[in-house]
Order: C-alpha cells, then structure tokens, then sequence
C-alpha cells in the first residue's frame, strides 16, 4: 500500500515537470548610441557609476547578481537594472516560470555604458477551439493578408518626419579679458548648414598707426602710452555640420573677421597697433551636442591663424 502511494506522489510530480515551462535569454548586446547611463548616472556604495541593464520581457521577473542590484526601474516595456562595473553573472527568476541561474555575459560590464538583454518567454499552450474554424475567403479578387504589428527600430529622421531640424545658440567667446557675443543658427539632417555673427560692439576709431614698439608710422617721435588697451571684434562664419553618431555633431566653417586693438597716448590720441591687429580670413571648428531639446557647443575660432579664440554656446534646438 504504502509503494502505491509512493508512486503516485512520484507520478504527480513527473507530471508537472513535464508541464513545466522555461523561459530563456534570446540576446544581449551593448547599446553604444544609448547614452541614457552617462548621462544621468547612477552609483554604486564606492560612488562608482554602475552599467546599464535595459531588460525586455516579463515585468515579473526578478533578479540579482553577486556583487548586487543597486537600482531597478519599471519602464515602458523594459526593466532597467542598474549593476555595480564588473558584473559578469546574471541570475534570472521568475514566479511561473522557473529560475535561470548565473547566466554569464560575454565580458564584464562598464560603468555608464547601457546593454540590453532580450528575454524570450516560453510559448503559450495553443487551446483547442470549441468551434470548427471558418475558412477565409478573398473579398473580390484581394488576397488575405495579416497585419504586421511588429516593432522596428525608427531612425531619427523618420521620427521627424523627414523634417530637417533648426537650433539657435548664444555664443560667448574671450580673449585676454574681451568678451565677445553672438548668435549661431543653422539647420540640420544628417547633414546641415549654419551662420555665425560675433562681436564686442565696439566700434573703435583712430588717427594713425604705430607698431609694438609704439614707434608712429608717420615718422614723429615715439609717444607716450597709456597702460590701458582697447580692443574691437567682429566675425562672420558660415559652414557645414555633420551628425557623427546619435547625438553628437561637429561643424566647421570659414568666413571673415578683425580685431582692432588701440593704443591711446597721454594726450589722448589713439592709434591703431598694426602688429597686434588682424583681419581678413577666418576659420572656425567645433563640436555640438544635443540634450533633448537643449544644444551645446564648443569650438575655437581663428582669425589668419594669429588671433584665436574659445567659444562656448546654449541654446535650443526645434
């Protein structure tokens, strides 16, 4: 009696291993153009910034590491786990479906990158139906066809429609002390075009000429100078800018500038200092990156290769 009894305990519990489901992980891979873990960091107790874990599947999954979770979020369709550097296993459990232990990544995790990690759930038990299936028939010549509701990645310019994109920046810009202000506009795809206009709005007038050594082109004898120098600037750039990968660009252009730089004498005169002026071609290069609808930009602007100077920008893009 008590070998039957026996045998039916082990017969129930075959039974339901056999019913049993498992899910498994269909891929992983790192995200380079996903900047969502450098961007808005999260650290771990050794104030080290964690790897990303975007995970797409069940939402009642639940997981740890042995060196530990140090966050999850519940997002739209994906889990987001936030893991210590260095993280190599992944144990995965689930409430239905069973546990999958350790499963080993392909290398050690970085910090601020982000990953995603695929997980396929097992196939659902096909029900049979109580009433015979109805066949169906073409309507007037046109063939069935079954709706695609499969999700595909969308590039940013289908986002937008095709639609190219415009920012506006203020620029700022120094030079041993001067300030210079201006404004930067251009449009963008893959590729685009912008203008560029700065200056220190001043506008300086003078009555001659002297070089570094305040000696006068006209001859006369060397003055006396004030300590103080004034110093005038004015550019127009235009030129390209290139997407280079997701959001970050770099631009280049060409254009004309001068800087005026004045020497006044103690009786009041002012001269234009021709060693330290400059005018004629300018270039300019840079980056430019976007933060949701935030532009920045950095680069370095130069006036016949003799005057330089760094900008920065901020401004929107819409």
């Amino acid at each position: 009696m008590m070998g039957k009894i026996i045998l039916i305990i082990l017969l129930c519990f075959l039974g339901r291993s056999l019913d049993a489901q498992e899910f498994k992980v269909h891929s992983f891979r790192c995200l380079p153009n996903d900047i969502t873990a450098w961007v808005d960091p999260v650290r771990d107790l050794n104030d080290e910034a964690c790897a990303l874990i975007k995970v797409v599947g069940d939402p009642d999954f639940v997981f740890s590491t042995p060196l530990g979770i140090v966050s999850r979020k519940n997002e739209v369709g994906e889990i987001w786990l936030y893991v210590p550097h260095g993280t190599v296993k992944l144990t995965i459990k689930h409430p239905r479906w069973g546990v999958l232990r350790d499963y080993r990544f392909p290398a050690a995790l970085e910090s601020r990158l982000t990953y995603e990690l695929v997980i396929a759930s097992p196939p659902e038990k096909v029900q049979e139906k109580p009433y015979p299936e109805v066949l169906k028939r073409p309507f007037r010549g046109l063939k069935n066809t079954s709706l695609d509701c499969s999700l595909c990645p969308v590039s940013g310019g289908k986002l937008r429609g095709g639609k190219p994109a415009y920012f506006l920046l203020a620029t700022l810009g120094l030079h041993e002390g001067e300030v210079a202000n201006g404004l930067r506009f251009g449009i963008m795809k893959r590729h685009g075009g912008w203008l560029h206009v700065q200056s220190n709005f001043r506008f300086l007038s003078t009555s001659g000429k002297c070089n570094k050594a305040g000696e006068l082109f006209s001859g006369e004898p060397t003055p006396y100078y004030k300590s103080s120098v004034s110093r005038a600037l004015n550019t127009v750039t235009a030129g390209g800018i290139h997407r280079v990968i997701g959001l970050l660009h770099v631009y280049e252009g060409i254009g004309y500038g001068e800087q005026r730089v004045v020497w006044e004498t103690l009786e009041g005169v002012k001269l234009q200092n021709t060693d330290y002026s400059v005018k004629g071609f300018a270039g300019e290069v840079g980056v430019l990156m976007e933060l949701c609808r935030v532009a920045v930009s950095f680069g370095v602007l130069t006036i016949q290769g003799k005057y330089w100077e760094p900008l920065l920008g901020v401004g929107i893009n819409f």
